[in-house]
Parts: C-alpha cells; structure tokens; sequence
C-alpha cells in the first residue's frame, strides 16, 4: 500500500499521516485506591425500547439509499469516458479544470447560508481567523479552570467475539458500578439465552436481539470513575461488520481507544485479514483523530494460548507493524496488555504474584492506563462548535453533541448548521443526567431545546456560534488514500462520506489527479483512476448541502472516511471547500 502525507507538497512520510504532533509516551504512576463511583444508568427495558425503535429507522434509511446508490450506478456506468489526462500541482487545485464532466448531482436544497463573492468569502474567512485567534486569548483563564472537569471519552472496539462487551461489563462490576444483585440477575439472564460466560456482555448489550445473537448490533455508554477521580465515558461499539455505522459515530465521540484483539489461536489472525474488522476498526480510529491506542490483548487464558509469553509478543509485533506502517499511529501512544475478560485479569487490578502472566508482565492494569492518559488539548476559546449525534424526547426535546470548539451555555442562542435555523439551549445535560450551566469542548452533552427546531435536527447537523457558523456545501475535494475497491475509483463512482457525525451518500465529480508517491505532488502521467493502493485529490458531490471545511482550519468536520456497501474504500482529508 502507498503511503503518502496529507500535508500539500511535503515529501512522503513512511506513514498516512493528518498533520497531527506526536505525543510524548504515557507515564504510569502509583495510583491511590478507588474513589466512589458515579454512574447513571439506563434501565435494559428502556434501551430496548429505544434501539428496537432506531434500528429499525436505520434498516429503512439504509436500504433506501442501496437502492438509490445501485440506481445511479447503473446510469452512471452509461456515461462514462475517458478524458485526457492532468499536468497539475497541488497548488492548482483552486483552479483545476475538470478531467471529465460528470452528470450533476440532485440539485441541493438551497440553504440560508450567506450569498458572497469568492473575494468576500476569503476576506470573511481571514477575518474569522484573526477573530478567533483573538477570542482564545481572552479566555485562556476559563479554558484552564475547565481542564480539570472535562470527562474522558474511551471506545472499546475491535472484531467481533474478541470480548469488547464482556470488558466492558466486568469494569464497571469490578468497581461497583453494577451492585451484585444486578450481576447475579444478569447471569439468570445469560444462563437463559446464550450461556453464563456472555453475563458481563449484557451488562451493556441491553436489547433482546443483542441477547439472543450474542453480538452488540448498537453503541452503548457507562460512566465511572477512575481512582484518580477523573470521569470516564465508556463508549461499546459493536464489531460486526454490518453495524460499522455505530462504531463510526463513536469514534467520532471518543477521545481514547481499547482496541481489543483475541489472542485465541485462529482468531487475532481472522482480525487483520482483508475482511477483518482489527484492521478497519484502526483505520476508522486513525481518521477519527484518535491518537492514544491502547491495545488489550484479550483471552490470554484461553486453553489454546495458556498466558504465554511468545503469543503475547507475536501479536504486539504484528499489530505495531500494521498500526504504524500501514495504518499511521505513533508507536510512542500505543500501548499493549495482556487481559482476560472473562476472568478480569490485568482490568481493574495488577494480577497477583503468584499469576502466570506476573512472571513476564510487570505493567500497569488496564484501568491505570486510562487513568493516566493525558487529556487531549481542547478548544475551549474558539467560535463553537457542537457535532449532533442523536436527539430524543423526556420531558422536553433533547439533541445529543459532542462540543468539539468553544463552549454551549444554558440561555443562550446558536444556528443549527447547515439549515441555518435559530436555536434556543433551554438546559443542559451531562453524560450522568446532572444539570450544568456550560459544555467546553471535549464533553458529550445532551442539550434541550425547542419544539419547533427539534423536527428538523439529524445526525451531522452543527450547532454554531451565531456569528461565525461553520462552512455549507454539497461539494468538495479531499487528499484520499484508496484502500480498497472492487474495481477503481472514477468519475461517477458512488459511495457513502462519513465526515464527523455525517453520513451522506456522494459521488466522484473530478478526479483532480493520482499523487506521485515520492513528491506528493499530481503526477503527469496518472491516469483518471484511482487504484487501490494509491492516492489522489477527488472532487466529491454530495446529494445535500453538509457541514464541512478544510482540515488544517476545523480537523473534526475536515476528516472524510468513504465506504462502499461493507467495505471501507478510502480515507483522507479535505483540501478545498467548493461554492456555487
């Protein structure tokens, strides 16, 4: 596979990268002994009222757009020609003429967003740049009297059956989030359905289909605390390849990543084949802006690996290779442990001397690592910004966001992006239910508003300072890397966009040029294709206007995942920003 650097006219890099700074590596300290926990949790009947009700919506969404996606595909598969091919640079991309014309897309629903000349929109931008640079000076102070309560937002993910849920489960009974009572219920339930061992996965696979298969269909949330008092949202995505839209609305949301793998014999090696879902999952975390991996190497007890050492060693010097060859991660954020889920070796306490896996791991456990995690850097000064990724109704009319910029406060105002309406915050909500005053960016919120905007509100959608909202369109181009595809990627070809909370379906438009991997500029002799393996700048159409901007200026709605029926096409970045 090429690997090439998203940054314009750089040399190549040994790795994808985003531009991001490598972090210094993680210190372990002496921790003192739990502090009570705090959790709020919903109640297994609820949720499986509420997924039942969202599962079905999502089936429904997505066999409308296949069946959309096949329909301009055969179409599309009329019209195509080749084209002559491009001598541009990456500099020209402002200006590059199409390499084909494609057919257009459906005309976008036209929005509220302001109508402005090219010069004024870059004078406008400029502007905002200076004026946000300004805004983050001035609330230095409040940003560092925030650090200290912002929560950490960690995902588990990784295959299907190599114990996310089950992890998951056993943490929060370990540190008596669920009491024993709940725990002996949830083992009569187990016990009934799928076998005894599955007691800690129900714990969080709450739904009578999750139960019955065995396998986590939905994203679910927990709450604890770490010994150190540090909050902790613990986000279980599912590993199965047909709800990889959950585990990429999590990513989205998560500050920190468990990949977990099986050591079992067979089973880490079925993870990172083409089909795998080890290696898509790490491909989602990259391009989510996840930078702190921390590997737990499950079913070290497991009859067929017996807590050895040399399996241990096999799979860390495998997955390093893949996570920082091929994938991008700095070596110095990974981290590796050995784990039992079903035991809950090396989860919420070091194993005991006398254990097999002290005679050769001396490490930390899995819930110190996460303790000790730095706080990613968050915008605490810039315009705000908060990414919709649910909305429900109890007693009132709530949206569930993530802040990524500035701050959400109670009272006031903001535009709901990209339809522009006017928006109320009536109260806010933390990740326990607790009544706040003010979000900061970094935090996951439920916030309520009016009645008359709640209708309207979907996934994707931006609230945004009133003043500087976040850039509309239904076009742009990205620095992609293809990483699979049937065929190759050219004019017409159609396909999902995930950007941030948003999932759209998109079209290729242009294909700008196919990078030369050593310049990482558009070479001359490439084609109007794009293969597996390589890179290029692709102009997208999407079927409505999104919320979008380019990654140097807001990374979190600048970072493009593309995919295609179950497969994971490409990744990359967007470049340029294109208005009608």
């Amino acid at each position: 596979m090429s690997k090439f650097s998203l940054t314009p006219n750089a040399a190549p890099k040994p790795k994808f990268s985003l531009g991001a700074t490598a972090q210094e590596p993680v210190v372990v300290k002496p921790t003192e002994p739990a502090k009570p926990i705090v959790f709020n949790f919903e109640s297994a009947e609820a949720k499986a009222k509420r997924l039942k009700i969202e599962e079905e919506q999502k089936k429904a969404q997505e066999k409308q757009k296949e069946q959309e996606l096949k329909k301009q595909q055969q179409q599309q598969q009329q019209q195509r020609s080749t084209s002559e091919q491009k001598e541009e640079t990456v500099q020209q991309v402002e200006t590059v003429t199409p390499v084909q014309a494609a057919q257009p897309a459906p005309k976008a629903k036209t929005s509220k967003r302001l109508v402005e000349s090219k010069e004024q929109r870059e004078k406008r931008l400029a502007q905002w740049t200076t004026d946000e640079e300004a805004q983050r000076e001035k609330m230095k102070d409040e940003q560092k009297a925030s650090k200290d309560a912002k929560p950490l937002s960690v995902i588990f993910t990784g295959h299907v059956d190599h114990g996310k849920s089950s992890m998951s489960g056993h943490i929060l009974c370990n540190l008596g989030v669920i009491d024993d009572r709940q725990m002996q219920k949830l083992k009569q339930e187990a016990s009934k359905a799928v076998g005894e061992s599955w007691a800690y996965a129900f714990a969080l696979d709450a739904c009578q289909e999750e139960r019955e298969k065995g396998k986590t269909v939905s994203s679910a949330r927990a709450t604890f605390q770490t010994p150190s008092g540090r909050r902790v949202v613990l986000l279980d995505s599912p590993g199965h390849k047909g709800f990889i839209s959950s585990m990429i609305e999590s990513a989205a949301q998560a500050d920190v990543a468990v990949l977990v793998v099986s050591a079992r014999k067979g089973e880490f090696e079925a993870g990172l084949e083409k089909s795998g879902q080890t290696a898509e999952h790490a491909l989602i975390l990259y391009i989510s802006g996840i930078k702190n991996l921390i590997v737990a190497v499950n079913k070290m007890d497991d009859p067929t690996v017996q807590n050895d050492f040399g399996r241990f060693e096999q799979i860390r010097i495998a997955l390093t290779t893949y996570l920082t060859k091929t994938v991008g991660f700095n070596d110095k954020n990974i981290q590796f442990l050995p784990t039992s889920a079903l035991v809950g070796d090396n989860l919420t306490a070091r194993v005991a001397p006398e254990h097999k896996l002290a005679s050769w791991y001396k490490g930390p456990c899995l819930v110190e690592l996460i303790d000790e995690i730095k706080i990613p850097k968050r915008d605490v000064g810039g315009y705000t910004r908060a990414c919709v990724s649910g909305k429900y109704r109890d007693n009132g009319y709530f949206v569930v966001a993530k802040v990524e910029k500035g701050q959400i406060k109670k009272g006031d105002n903001y535009l709901m992006t990209p339809q522009f309406e006017e928006c109320q915050v009536l109260a806010i909500e933390d990740e326990v239910g607790n009544q706040i005053e003010k979000a900061y960016a970094g935090e996951n919120c439920r916030i309520q508003i009016e009645e008359k905007i709640f209708s309207g509100v979907a996934d994707g959608q931006v609230m945004c300072d009133r003043t500087h909202p976040c850039e509309v369109s239904n076009k742009f181009v990205a620095k992609m890397l293809i990483v699979d595809c049937e065929n190759v990627v050219s004019i017409g070809y159609s396909a999902i966009a995930h950007i941030n909370t948003t999932t759209t379906p998109c079209k290729v438009t242009q294909v700008v040029g196919v990078l030369d991997p050593k310049t990482g500029k558009i070479d001359p002799k490439g084609s109007n294709f794009v293969k597996p393996g390589q890179s290029a700048l692709i102009e997208f159409e999407c079927e409505g206007e999104i919320c979008i901007n380019k990654f140097a200026l807001e990374s979190f709605i600048g970072r493009v995942l593309l995919r295609h029926e179950s497969m994971t096409v490409g990744i990359g970045s967007v470049v340029k920003v294109c208005y009608e």
